[in-house]
Order: C-alpha cells, then structure tokens, then sequence
C-alpha cells in the first residue's frame, strides 16, 4: 500500500518537535525573501520563539512594538503602525518562500492574517502516523518518562501475559467494554447539548471564507485593478521621445504608499490562498478586460471602474469642488461621509471608505471593492477586508449573521498626523 502524504496542524510538544521548528526556522531566514532585510526577519523570530516557550500569549501589537522595533511603553499604535505592516509584509514573504523554493522540511510555519501568534503545520504519512500511534499512547500514558519515544526494542522488552484469557475474565472485559462505550456516549451527547457550537464549529465557514469564497471559486487569475494617483490629461499626452526620468516624474506614475499598502494586503492573502493574481492600472483596463474574471478594484475617485461599479448602489463616490464624499441614497440631502480636500494634510482627522463584495452584471463576475475616499481610508479598507476579527464584525451586522450575501459597506477611519488609524463600520447594505 503507497505511502500518502498529508499536511495538518501540528503543536510542537517536545524538545525535538521544537529543535525542529527552529531548524525550519533558519531555512526561511536565510531564504532571499528575508536575508535582506532586518525587520520582518526579527518579526518573525521573535513571534516563533515566544511561542515556542508558551508564551503566545504575549504577542500583542504594543508588546511586539517595543520588544521588536524598539518602540516606547506609550506609543501610538494607530499613528505608527509598524507592527502591523510588518506582519502583513511578513505573510506575503512566508507566501512566497513556500510558493517558490517549497517546503525544505515537514515542517511549515504560517501567520494567520488577524493574529500575531505563529501556526505550525507538519507532513505525516498515515503508515508513519499509525506506527507511532502506540508509542505516543505509551509515552503519554507514564508508560515511559521523558520526551524521548520508545524504541521497538523497548516495547518488545515489555512484559507480556502468554496465558489464555479465563471466560470469566472475558466476559467482564466485554461488559467493561459496554459500558465505558456507553460512557462515552452519554458525555458525547451530553457535549452536544450544552455546546452544540463546538460540535458543529468545523462545518460553519468563517467571515473571510464566506468573503472570500466567491472569489477564490473562480478557477480564473484574479484580476487587481489599482487606480493611480493622477489620471487627467491636463498635462497632454507624453511626448513620445520622453526620456526615461521624464516619464517616471510624469504625475500619472505615481501611486500613494497607502494604496500600495492596500494593494499588498491583498495580494498577500491572495498568496497565501496559493491563487495566481495579476495587478494591472484601473484606467488601462477594458470591460472586456475584466469580463469573467474575479476583481479586486482598489482606491476609490482614482479608479475609473470603482467609481462606475459602485454608482447604482446605495452607498457611492461623488465629488463637488473640494469636497470628496459617500453618498447615501437613503439620506441623499446629507453629508456624513465626506473629506474636504483642501484640509491641510496633517490636520486631516478622518476619513472614509466604501467597501464591498458583489456579483457585478457588467463585469460578469465577482467583485470586491477596497476604495477609500483618500488614501488613508483605501489602506484601512484594504486591511479591513483581510482581518478576521474585522470581518466578524461587519457579519454581525448582516441580517443572517454571515458574509455570504452581497454588500456594501461604510468606514471610519482615524487619521493621526497623516498616518492612518483604526476603522469602524458606520453604515452597510446586504441584499
């Protein structure tokens, strides 16, 4: 019978499992996607190691700020959010260790989006899975001190009964065996009345599954449609002897770090699905472009096709002069969601961002939206829709609990001298 290879969960218990971890751990850090760099190296050491010694529980942002990047006690998480794009960059760096050199031992190590506390998953085979299935048992049950497994030797040493079971003898051992079954039984039973969410918890998709989903269905690349940070034409078209500095100083080759932060989160996700992606600019992109394909469509008035595809919903971009801002047809008069963009940049306190998951009839397919009405608020969406505990709570507000419906969204986002803060849902349609 052939040997089949599956990948699971694993906790590392003994010193070996850890001895292990860590050698894995070395393969990664010495990989190019980390060697040239400092900080996410120093992340994701740290996170492995305290883990490792149990201490998990401790691998919180402020604590990873001032242990890791050197940070005061009091520091600004919102306003310096090192911690968390560290994280982010440390997850597509792991994506891309495992998707180009693959794993170099059984052991892989991941960092779930939403948590700082590191996973570990090893590669069994089932023959070595069941081989070491009594010996684990004997370990665990005292049979033998240490970490260290038992040997066939050893088990061979262990004394034996030769004699031939009594009637008697089986007799009772067949009743013990009833009830002991029975026993579990009724504590099985028991479980599922006063816990039935346990038991039934492995069948029920999470919030970024059920987000996700539609999506990750597709057997398609996904298409990342970013939008840039000038689109007119009031500069004319390029001259067509433009040197090389000429054309990268154009403004329309430009891109805002929040929105390439945005567009990072997703792509980072994306690899973590192990999914094919492409990212291509908003305003080079046809419908025939995107027919069919799963989008992802990033940055609010800077992309052409956000701005068409959110207009025939409840919450949509407009602008007048200065002022950028969502609309809310249900209050279409008011103007809660809005940025005036004269605003000084650091006196900038808040801004705003739509975003959504829906079938789109133009496109034919699946689309997510990440679209903030400045840039801060497209960096926060774009976090936002890859961070489990965000997404539990925009289910909550949905009618049955879950993200599978279509919907829209609107968010809050602080901002703190330029640099973007936490986001809150404010308003949401589901349909």
């Amino acid at each position: 019978m052939g040997v089949i290879a599956t990948r699971r969960p694993w906790v590392p218990l003994s010193e070996r499992d850890r001895r292990e971890v860590k050698a894995a751990l070395e393969l990664i850090l010495g990989s190019p996607m980390f060697s040239g760099s400092r900080r996410y190296p120093a992340l994701l050491r740290y996170v492995v190691e305290k883990t490792l010694s149990g201490e998990s529980e401790d691998l919180k942002e402020r604590t990873l700020g001032i242990e890791v990047f050197h940070r005061t006690a009091d520091y600004d998480t919102n306003a310096d959010p090192v911690v968390r794009f560290s994280a982010g960059e440390v997850r597509r760096r792991l994506a891309q260790y495992y998707q180009e050199t693959g794993s170099q031992t059984s052991i892989e190590i991941s960092l779930p989006t939403g948590t700082y506390i590191p996973q570990f998953s090893r590669e069994e085979s089932e023959e070595n899975s069941s081989a070491h299935g009594p010996q684990r048992a004997a370990a665990v049950s005292g049979g033998f001190s240490g970490e260290q497994l038992p040997s066939s030797a050893q088990l061979d040493a262990l004394p034996r009964n030769e004699s031939k079971p009594s009637r008697g003898s089986l007799r009772k051992s067949f009743l013990l065996g009833v009830f002991a079954g029975m026993c579990i039984i009724g504590v099985a039973t028991l479980n599922w009345w006063l816990f039935p969410h346990e038991s039934s918890q492995a069948s029920v998709k999470s919030p970024i599954s059920e987000l996700w989903g539609p999506i990750l269905a597709r057997p398609d690349e996904v298409l990342i449609a970013a939008g840039r940070t000038h689109f007119g034409d009031e500069g004319g078209p390029e001259p067509r002897d433009a040197t090389i500095e000429q054309h990268i100083l154009r403004p329309e080759a430009r891109i805002s770090f929040p929105a390439v932060k945005a567009i990072t989160e997703v792509a980072g996700f994306l690899e973590t699905q192990h999914r094919q992606f492409r990212i291509r600019e908003a305003t080079l992109l046809s419908l025939q472009d995107m027919h069919g394909l799963p989008v992802v469509l990033v940055s609010g008035y800077n992309n052409i096709w956000t701005v068409r595809l959110l207009r025939k919903f409840r919450f949509h971009l407009e602008q007048t002069g200065s002022l950028h801002y969502i609309v809310d047809e249900q209050h279409p008069d008011r103007r809660d969601f809005v940025v005036d963009f004269n605003t000084p940049y650091l006196q900038e306190t808040t801004d705003y961002a739509i975003v959504g998951r829906f079938y789109d009839d133009t496109t034919n397919g699946p689309v997510i939206v990440i679209a903030g009405i400045g840039s801060n608020g497209s960096e926060a969406a774009g976090e936002f829709m890859v961070s489990p505990e965000s997404l539990k709570t925009l289910a909550r507000s949905s009618p049955d609990g879950t993200l599978n419906k279509n919907f829209v969204a609107v968010l809050k986002v602080e901002v703190i001298g330029g640099n973007t803060g936490a986001a809150t849902i404010v308003a949401s349609q589901f349909w």
